[in-house]
C-alpha cells in the first residue's frame, strides 16, 4: 500500500480519539510527508542528478630546481698590466736574436772577401739598432739621419726619447756621444761612448768612434788599442785599417 494511504487510514483512526490540535498536526505531517515522498519518487524515477562538472584548473608545470650559475673566478687583487712594447720588454735582444748575432760575428771574422764582410757588417748594424720596439728603432734611424744632416735639435729629441725608454741600447749612447762631439762637449761625449762600449763591446762602429775621440784628445796609444780591437771583430774594416796605419806612421815619425 502506498505510504499516503497508510497515513490516511491511520489518521482516520486516530482522529476519533485525538484532540483537534493533534489532528491538525497530523494533517500537516501527512502533507509534508506527501510532498517529500513526491520529491523522492521523482528522484527515484529520474535517478540521482549528476553533479555539475567543474572545469579542471590549468596544469602548472613545476620547474626543476634552478641550478646555480657557475661561480666566476675571483678577480685577482692586482690585474696584470698590459705590456708596453716600448718600455716593458726584457731587453733589446731575445735569445734567438742573440744567437743569430753571435753567428754573424763569427761569420764576419771568417769572411774571405771585402764584399762578403761588408754584407755581414750591414746585417749586424741593423741588429745594433734594434731596441725591441719598432717605434724606437725608427726613432734611432731618424736620429742618425738628423745628425748626418746637421739637424741637431731634431736629433736630440729622438735620442732623448729612446734613451728614456731603452737605456740598455748601445746605439743610442753612441749617437748621443756624436751629438756632444758636434757641440764640442768632449767630456760628455767620452762618457757616453764608454757606456756604449760597455753595453756592446763588439760594436765596431762604437770602437772606431771611441778611438777617434781618444786620438783627438792626444791619446794615440789608447786609440791604437781600440783600432786593433775593432779589427779583431771586423778584420776587413777599411776605416779601422786606414786609421791604424796613420797612427802607426805617425808614431814612426815621432820615433825618428
Amino acid at each position: 500500500m502506498p505510504l499516503i494511504s497508510r497515513f490516511l487510514l491511520y489518521d482516520s483512526a486516530m482522529m476519533k480519539t485525538r484532540s483537534p490540535f493533534a489532528g491538525s498536526l497530523i494533517a500537516a505531517l501527512i502533507l509534508t510527508g506527501a510532498a517529500g515522498y513526491a520529491v523522492a519518487e521523482d528522484i527515484s524515477a529520474t535517478g540521482k542528478p549528476e553533479p555539475q562538472v567543474q572545469p579542471m584548473p590549468p596544469v602548472v608545470t613545476i620547474p626543476d630546481a634552478v641550478k646555480p650559475l657557475p661561480a666566476k673566478p675571483a678577480a685577482s687583487a692586482a690585474k696584470e698590466k698590459p705590456k708596453n712594447p716600448d718600455v716593458e720588454t726584457k731587453g733589446p735582444l731575445t735569445e734567438v736574436r742573440q744567437q743569430e748575432q753571435d753567428q754573424l760575428f763569427t761569420d764576419l771574422r771568417k769572411a774571405a772577401t771585402p764584399e762578403k764582410s761588408h754584407a755581414i757588417a750591414s746585417r749586424l748594424r741593423q741588429n745594433f739598432v734594434r731596441t725591441g720596439s719598432d717605434s724606437l728603432d725608427l726613432m734611432l734611424r731618424w736620429a742618425e739621419t738628423a745628425l748626418n744632416q746637421s739637424r741637431d735639435a731634431e736629433a736630440q729629441d729622438y735620442i732623448s726619447e729612446v734613451m728614456a725608454k731603452r737605456p740598455d741600447n748601445a746605439t743610442v749612447w753612441q749617437l748621443r756621444a756624436r751629438l756632444h762631439l758636434r757641440r764640442n762637449e768632449l767630456a760628455p761625449a767620452l762618457s757616453d761612448i764608454r757606456q756604449a762600449m760597455i753595453l756592446e763591446p763588439r760594436n765596431f762602429d762604437v770602437l772606431i768612434n771611441y778611438a777617434t775621440l781618444l786620438r783627438e784628445t792626444g791619446n794615440s796609444r789608447g786609440a791604437l788599442r781600440l783600432y786593433h780591437q775593432a779589427l779583431s771583430v771586423y778584420p776587413m774594416m777599411k776605416e779601422a785599417q786606414d786609421e791604424m796605419l796613420k797612427l802607426t806612421e805617425a808614431d814612426s815619425d815621432t820615433a825618428l
